[in-house]
């Protein structure tokens, strides 16, 4: 019998790669990967977008997304790899010439984030709520993508300010009105950002900040988890345990992939969190994570109750 065909989609990335040159092989699983949906920095969006309209099998998919999407009812479950997952307190962008000094200066300002509801935003909105005091509704919040109405369960409260930026509505013309000085602040994951002299991040010593909120919550803010359709599982349960196994040894050879910079920055973080980052909810930080944007998604209007952590994974990846 022929091994089932799986279509998924997720980012290139040092963690990921053994996968596509094939260096790991999931057991059993014709494994088509596609990791190109859209133009510049809408690309990880339109991925969204595709898994969970079902044109994909599954992949990479934003986490605060999915689990807007299961409340709903769309039959994706989740296996515990988490795949793009980075510290993000380092995330808080202005302009280099602007007179903010401090996250905790936000109110009363003007920030975009590329869809309000998106992994990123609830993190930073969460942080900027209960470690600088900002809540949501001290900012004025301009975005380049409607997700509300699609991945939302509900729009935010009425007292939450959210706007679309003018056309063209894209993430690069949300950052060039950053860089006009037209909006206050970029609360976005891009790399970009962080390398451009004309940007600053309005922490002065992010790292410290990240690991003093790391040590404080327990949280590591992770933002992409990998999913699949119910209805595949259902057919091939097989195809569980043998892609948690291929993710898993696609992970352990990442350092292989690996920048200087990006191999100093992976063993910074083991230092932080006492060793490497596990794919599972029994250990590491990762079911302390979940647990916290969940906290944060409730705190911002965005759930009106906590969904079972258990019941949005697939049960047989839970003890592996």
């Amino acid at each position: 019998m022929a091994d089932p065909t799986l279509h998924i989609g997720f980012n290139p990335a040092p963690n990921t790669q053994a996968l596509l040159d094939r260096a790991v092989v999931p057991k059993g699983i014709d494994l088509k990967i596609q990791n190109r949906f859209g133009e510049g920095f809408d690309n990880v969006g339109a991925r969204h977008r595709a898994i969970i309209a079902g044109e994909l099998d599954g992949g990479e998919l934003s986490l605060s997304s999915f689990i807007l999407a299961r409340l709903r009812g769309v039959a994706l479950r989740a296996l515990p790899v988490f795949l793009s997952r980075r510290f993000r307190l380092r995330c808080m962008y202005c302009r280099a010439a602007s007179p903010l000094k401090h996250p905790s200066e936000l109110a009363g300002k003007k920030a975009t984030v590329h869809r309000y509801n998106a992994t990123t935003p609830v993190w930073l909105k969460g942080i900027l709520q209960n470690e600088y005091g900002v809540k949501p509704q001290d900012i004025e919040w301009l975005v380049a993508e409607p997700d509300i109405a699609e991945e939302a369960f509900h729009p935010p409260p009425s007292e939450v300010r959210v706007r679309f930026i003018p056309d063209p509505r894209t993430r690069e013309h949300a950052v060039e009105l950053v860089e006009r000085g037209e909006i206050d602040a970029a609360l976005e994951p891009y790399p970009d950002l962080s390398a451009n002299p004309k940007f600053r991040c309005l922490l002065q010593d992010s790292r410290k900040a990240e690991e003093d909120y790391f040590r404080r919550t327990g949280a590591y803010t992770l933002n992409h988890v990998l999913v699949l359709r119910e209805a595949i599982v259902n057919r091939h349960p097989q195809i569980v345990e043998s892609m948690l196994a291929a993710f898993r040894e696609a992970d352990a050879t990442a350092d292989r992939y690996r920048s200087e910079k990006q191999k100093e920055e992976a063993a910074w973080e083991r230092k932080v969190m006492g060793g490497d980052f596990a794919y599972s909810l029994k250990k590491g930080p990762a079911r302390r994570s979940v647990e916290t944007l969940l906290q944060y998604q409730i705190q911002q209007g965005i759930l009106d109750r906590t969904p079972d952590i258990e019941g949005m994974f697939f049960p047989q990846a839970l003890d592996l």
